[in-house]
């Protein structure tokens, strides 16, 4: 397993290689990090992209290779491997008192807010199972417990003003993420 990142906050006027699936921003930079890691790990082009029936897209002709994306306002986050995995990042930003209350409502030990949405998100994106709501994880003494005994699953602090974690059934995550400057996911100049 391994996790690549770039920081969206210093992209200028650059533009990604690769389009995006979505209008969101972070959307063309998330596949072009996919296809930067896919280089890298596999040494081939980012191949054809389908979609599951519950809307994770994998690749069909080489379903091996496995990955998950996630982007928010400052950062993008691909996790490629050999087996399933379920990534995510979310900028740290102010919330609502009652969207706190609701993430919050389950125990969770000392994870803050950000945390367990990743957390969450991240099984999600690994299973397509559970409410974001109410996904249990909690952290004590450092020792993150989520929905299934053999979940393994890291927290990264080393984007700024981000939480990100990755979660696997089969595999345990990196313990670093591997910086990709954004201009390593660009066209080149003609």
């Amino acid at each position: 397993m391994v996790l690549y990142w770039t920081n969206l906050a210093q992209i200028r006027d650059l533009v990604p290689i690769h389009p995006g699936r979505s209008k969101a921003p972070g959307s063309a930079w998330a596949w072009s990090l996919l296809a930067y890691a896919v280089r890298e790990q596999w040494s081939c082009d980012l191949l054809e992209i389908a979609l599951t029936a519950g809307g994770k897209p994998f690749f069909p002709s080489r379903p091996e290779m496995c990955f998950s994306l996630s982007h928010t306002k400052t950062a993008v986050l691909a996790a490629v491997s050999s087996f399933p995995i379920g990534a995510d990042v979310e900028f740290r930003r102010e919330t609502k008192p009652a969207l706190e209350r609701r993430l919050l409502k389950l125990p969770h030990g000392d994870l803050d807010l950000f945390e367990l949405w990743t957390l969450r998100e991240s099984w999600f994106k690994l299973t397509g199972e559970g409410d974001l709501l109410s996904i249990p994880f909690s952290r004590e003494n450092g020792v993150i417990a989520g929905p299934d005994p053999v979940l393994q699953c890291r927290l990264y602090d080393e984007i700024p003003d981000c939480a990100a974690s990755v979660c696997s059934l089969s595999e345990t995550p990196s313990k670093k993420l591997l910086y990709v400057p954004p201009e390593a996911l660009c066209r080149v100049a003609t």
